[in-house]
């Protein structure tokens, strides 16, 4: 699942870059990508504080460029984490998570590619969409939430 992260991490960034930080986000209604990248930057930093039991609130910058980096480091400190902790209940959420992210983030795009996912990644996505999505603003909305939910 730790590749799964980084497959869809890199995935969503390069349709981030092609779509631009103003580009809408059809899957996400009243978001842009710059939107939703501070959105799965800010997920990753909540995710590293919650991994390691040191929980950080996120503080995303408001420059594209510095959300850009920002998020490279919170992808990075979030693999390392992940990579200490392998049992982690956590890696599997967040490669969802970032796998539904990625698609938002394709959506955008002027010609979407026909990503799919395959089943066997996909069994236990619903938990995260029952535990995560549902329940508060941690979804395609203007909040975030003050920590992901523990399963």
């Amino acid at each position: 699942m730790l590749e799964a992260i980084d497959v869809h991490a890199d995935g969503l960034k390069r349709a981030a870059l092609a779509a631009g930080p103003a580009a809408p986000v059809p899957n996400c209604p009243n978001w842009t990508v710059h939107d939703l990248v501070t959105h799965i930057a800010s997920v990753h930093c909540a995710a590293i504080g919650l991994v390691l039991e040191r929980p950080v609130p996120p503080v995303p910058p408001a420059d594209w460029e510095d959300v850009l980096g920002w998020w490279d480091g919170q992808r990075l400190a979030l693999r390392e984490a992940l990579a200490r902790n392998p049992e982690s209940s956590w890696t599997p959420r967040l490669a969802h998570a970032t796998a539904i992210h990625r698609l938002d983030a394709e959506s955008a795009l002027e010609e979407a590619p026909k990503t799919r996912l395959p089943p066997e990644f996909t069994q236990g996505a619903g938990e995260i969409v029952c535990a995560v999505v549902l329940p508060g603003p941690a979804g395609c909305g203007r909040g975030y939430p003050a920590r992901l939910p523990a399963l």
